[in-house]
């Protein structure tokens, strides 16, 4: 918007160059009755030097030295215009009839200088309002008419002091036509940001009214690089706004770049190219309110308001929004969960788009897929601000659950994502299988997960993960272990393993989730269990023992399983050494006890209550060598 207000600007500024030119007829007086004229006009100092050419046929018009315009005595001596040179032709017949027919009027290699004072005066304000409005009316006037006008090889310079931002504008071309102030004007202008080329197409029905600040018919055409924008409404010379917008653009970052908002491109599905319509409404020069708006960014479709505010450093746009399926699985980078033998993604998650704008939007879907998680109906809240966005879940349906909490990604200083989030009465199988490709286990559960990662790819931040969490479940099931089979129950063998509930909480450090308190309960059977799962390397180190009530002649029997290897292929055996400990504790103590006991009688040895074998011994030895030494005194 900045850049396309100080294209009109230059242009207005040309013509009214245009409109006081008539009056130089004598070369002598030229340089003198134009600085007089266009001061009155502009209310600045003109100064026009160097030597003056003058033509009679077959335009009359003339060639100027320098020209410079001065700026607000508050920018501290920095011109308004200054350019090499001005060449004005005009119809020599409404000369002598002391009309105005400007035939061509050219500056060449202008520099033109706006600044907006942290007060919010700006230098092009003319008049005696001495920059405290940007919309200075010009009804002073005289009616002209200009069959062309140029602009060649220009350069624009745009400084706002409020916010600390500069812009600039190079290789500006620009060509105007107004026949007749009471007609059609038309300006097509081109120029160079950075790297991306911008070109307008403006039309306005009544060029005295556009020109004079006055709200006007229009069609106004933007091109760059990475699409395109077209407005058809009402304008003002201001650029306030009324009327449809519709917008196609097929690369947004070199859109955005050229439009000066910023040159990075959003993840795919958030905005890689956009396709858009709405009716727009923009006036002060600060907000843009998109009304009825229909949003396409990449394969998503939404639909809404929309305000986007221009001033600050960045962008700010409120929303609120509404979609069917929403496609987000970029936002976990290539590879997405990732398959058991190639890992995690180590794609570099580019995240640089959070720093594009800040917004507060209110969006509404029917179904939302963000590759490792997924959502039916929901309502979520989300909120960016310097890089860090915060998606709040309010009313959130997901794996046939609720899902309350909220997930933030930040990328203000590195890339990092964290969460808050719970699961009421969810299913835990689908679950597993977006965030982990484990399939093992189903049943519906309560759970939830407070978590932290820090890293420029999704394998970095799996292996930094940090946090705790916990799951409570009802009746459940976890395929491909029978323990029933296991433990020789005759209903076994269907290769399932059926329980009636579980609990279990867990803590993560350095992408490692530890457990030590799973309790599980089945018919006939309990089960703990403790060990780790390597979140970051995928892969799990689990003793899980079922007890048989009563099935060792009244006694229970432990069968400790050891689940080890890569989580999506583990290896499932019994651990054999603690099952020993587990269930021949008594035993041990009892064959222990009856070598004890042998030992001692072999060496004589008699033991007190409690006294161990070993310390018995070592009294008996002791005792024997006093004796020993008493013997040699007698």
């Amino acid at each position: 918007m900045r850049i396309m207000r100080g294209a009109l600007f230059a242009v207005f500024l040309f013509v009214a160059f245009a409109a006081v030119a008539v009056l130089m007829l004598p070369k002598e007086r030229i340089a003198r009755v134009a600085s007089t004229e266009l001061s009155e006009v502009l209310g600045r100092d003109v100064e026009i030097t160097g030597e003056i050419g003058l033509s009679f046929w077959p335009v009359l018009g003339v060639r100027t030295g320098p020209v410079t315009v001065a700026g607000p005595d508050w920018t501290e001596g920095q011109p308004l215009l200054k350019a090499e040179a001005m060449s004005i032709g005009v119809g020599a017949m409404a000369a002598l009839r002391r009309e105005i027919d400007i035939r061509q009027v050219e500056l060449t290699r202008p520099q033109i200088n706006l600044i907006r004072a942290a007060d919010g005066r700006v230098s092009w304000a003319f008049g005696e309002g001495g920059g405290e409005s940007g919309a200075a009316e010009s009804g002073g006037i005289r009616p002209f008419a200009l069959a062309r006008a140029e602009i060649r090889d220009g350069e624009l310079l745009y400084e706002d002091r409020a916010s600390g931002t500069r812009e600039r504008l190079t290789s500006l071309d620009a060509q105007l036509e107004l026949p007749d102030m009471a007609g059609p004007a038309n300006l097509v202008a081109s120029g160079v940001r950075g790297t991306g080329t911008l070109t307008v197409n403006l039309r306005a029905d009544n060029a005295g009214d556009f020109i004079t600040g006055r709200l006007t018919p229009v069609r106004l055409d933007l091109s760059t690089g990475g699409g395109s924008a077209v407005f058809t409404g009402a304008m003002t010379r201001g650029l306030d706004m009324d009327g449809s917008l519709s917008v196609e653009a097929g690369n947004t970052a070199r859109f955005l770049a050229a439009l000066g908002l910023g040159d990075t491109a959003p993840p795919e599905g958030l905005g890689q190219s956009i396709d858009l319509t709405s009716k727009l409404i923009f006036a002060g020069g600060e907000v843009i309110n998109l009304r009825g708006m229909e949003l396409a960014l990449d394969q998503n479709s939404l639909a809404g308001d929309a305000d986007i505010r221009l001033t600050g450093a960045r962008p700010k746009v409120t929303a609120r929004l509404e979609a069917g399926a929403l496609d987000l699985t970029s936002l976990s980078s290539e590879g997405g969960s990732g398959e058991a033998e190639s890992g995690w993604s180590t794609t570099p998650i580019d995240a640089g788009g959070l720093g594009a704008v800040d917004a507060n939007v209110r969006l509404a879907v029917e179904s939302l897929d963000a590759g490792m998680v997924k959502l039916g109906p929901s309502v979520i809240a989300a909120t960016l601000d310097n890089a860090r966005a915060v998606f709040k879940l309010t009313e959130a349906a997901g794996y046939e659950g609720q899902i309350v909490g909220e997930f933030v990604i930040n990328n203000r200083s590195g890339l990092s994502v964290g969460g808050n989030l719970s699961m009421l009465q969810g299913q835990v199988q689908p679950l597993l299988t977006d965030l982990m490709d484990v399939d093992r286990l189903s049943g519906t559960a309560d759970a939830y997960v407070k978590f932290l990662g820090v890293g420029q790819s999704l394998d970095a931040i799996m292996r930094s993960l940090s946090g705790e969490g916990g799951i409570a479940m009802g009746r459940g099931e976890i395929s491909g272990f029978d323990l029933n089979a296991l433990l020789g129950n005759a209903g076994g063998g269907d290769g399932t393993t059926v329980f009636d509930k579980m609990s279990a909480s867990f803590d993560i450090a350095d992408g490692v989730m530890t457990n030590d308190n799973l309790a599980m309960s089945l018919p006939n059977f309990t089960a703990s269990g403790e060990g780790e799962v390597n979140l970051g390397a995928q892969t799990v180190d689990y003793l899980f023992t079922p007890v048989a009530l009563k099935a060792n002649k009244g006694k229970d029997l432990a069968f400790p399983v050891r689940i080890r290897g890569p989580w999506a292929d583990p290896r499932i055996s019994v651990d054999l050494q603690a099952a020993i400990d587990l269930n021949l504790a008594d035993k041990k103590e009892e064959v222990k006890a009856k070598v004890e006991d042998k030992i001692a009688d072999e060496l004589g040895v008699e033991r007190e209550e409690g006294e161990s074998l070993e310390d018995a011994v070592k009294k008996k030895a002791e005792d024997k060598l006093q004796e020993e030494l008493l013997k040699l005194f007698d």
